[in-house]
């Protein structure tokens, strides 16, 4: 189709703008045929009523969950637009049913719209979307991504709320509570769910779980700002396994090595020093630094 075509080129377009910014910075080249995430596309029309084929097939040939958000030198995002129109064309009935939809950038915009129009949906849709496997490629302005479709409707239902409801919102308390229990959670979404409430002591079992036995970074941190006492010898174990592990970014590292410094234990000063030694910019970092006496450290050691 010509008109789907055309899509998938200013798509490609759009894209490169934010390549182009990327590659200055990092020294390397990225092709455009990458970007071209209608190589992957799935068309699944079965349950698709006629007069939604056509923008369910626009969709599923960008093959991609593009927020209103505009990359750089773009002066909109096709997909977006094509949502727009599904959402004119649509029932609420029928948005319900492409929740379904085998193409996952289809189902995603299905259940945005369907939360638009009632929110109720988003635990039944959320949990859907947390059984359902695969991923969606995801453009929000410049940033690119490959994402569970849990993850960026989560970020919608969230983005929706004011900052002051977050915490006292029931829904997003529901959508929290699940993604403790699911599994193979994305990171990200923990982060968030344990950045946005402190938990009842009848979770606090998950979430030990999750900490102790998956070593989810995530759940380790949220006991240390608010069960440090209790876990306090688990924890500092948790950190030491962190820093022995080269798999971890380095700004993740200074992290988890601030919260093992906070211990002050003296028996972690050789384990602290040699870190420090190794990523000697991590003293840059004023908690770290501040800490470094607390621990037995001095300039002179290092």
């Amino acid at each position: 189709m010509i008109f789907s075509r055309v899509f998938v080129v200013a798509l490609a377009l759009i894209l490169f703008s934010c390549a182009q910014k990327e590659n200055k910075e990092q020294g390397y080249d990225i092709l455009v045929e990458d970007l071209n995430f209608s190589k992957d596309a799935v068309f699944d029309s079965v349950q698709v009523p006629h007069h939604l084929r056509r923008i369910v097939r626009d969709i599923s040939t960008l093959n991609t969950y593009q927020t209103e958000a505009l990359a750089k030198g773009a002066t909109e995002n096709p997909n977006f637009e094509n949502a727009k129109k599904l959402y004119d064309l649509a029932s609420e009935g029928e948005l319900l049913s492409l929740t379904d939809n085998r193409n996952n950038a289809v189902a995603l915009y299905a259940a945005v719209g369907l939360l638009e129009i009632n929110p109720q949906y988003a635990t039944a849709i959320f949990q859907k979307f947390l059984n359902r496997k695969g991923k969606v490629h995801t453009q929000n302005g410049c940033i690119i991504g490959y994402e569970y479709l849990a993850e960026p409707l989560y970020q919608h239902y969230s983005n929706t709320l004011k900052p002051e409801v977050v915490r006292s919102d029931a829904g997003l308390q529901k959508l929290d509570s699940m993604l403790l229990f699911a599994k193979n959670s994305s990171e990200p979404m923990l982060v968030m769910a344990f950045r946005n409430r402190t938990y009842s002591d009848h979770l606090k079992k998950q979430i030990e779980k999750l900490a102790f036995q998956e070593h989810r970074g995530s759940a380790i941190l949220y006991l240390s700002n608010w069960h440090k006492k209790e876990y306090a010898l688990q924890l500092e174990q948790e950190y030491l396994h962190f820093l022995a592990n080269d798999t971890i970014h380095e700004i993740q590292k200074r992290k988890y090595l601030y919260h093992l410094m906070s211990f002050n234990n003296p028996d972690h000063k050789k384990v602290i020093l040699d870190y420090i030694k190794k990523d000697s910019a991590s003293i840059d970092d004023s908690g770290i630094r501040h800490q470094l006496e607390n621990n037995g450290i001095y300039p002179t050691d290092y």
